[in-house]
C-alpha cells in the first residue's frame, strides 16, 4: 500500500525501515523527489542528519509496501 510520502508519519517510516529490501528492484527517483523525501524525513528525525541513501531506501520501500 503506497502512501503519499509527505503523509508518512514517524511510525510509518519505522515500520517501513524494518521491512526487507529487495536487491533486484530498481526505481528511478528524481533529485527533487529525493530532496523532498530527505526534507520530510529530517522533520520526522530532527536530531539526526538524514542521508540521501536512507531517503532513497524509504522511497523504495514505500513503493513496494
Amino acid at each position: 500500500m503506497k502512501h503519499p510520502f509527505p503523509a508518512l508519519t514517524y511510525t510509518d517510516v519505522e515500520w517501513l525501515r524494518r521491512q526487507p529490501a529487495y536487491g533486484n528492484c530498481t526505481y528511478n527517483f528524481t533529485h527533487s523527489q529525493l530532496n523532498s523525501a530527505r526534507a520530510h524525513l529530517q522533520l520526522l528525525y530532527p536530531n539526526c542528519r538524514v542521508q540521501v541513501t536512507f531517503a532513497a531506501k524509504i522511497l523504495l520501500l514505500n513503493e513496494l509496501y
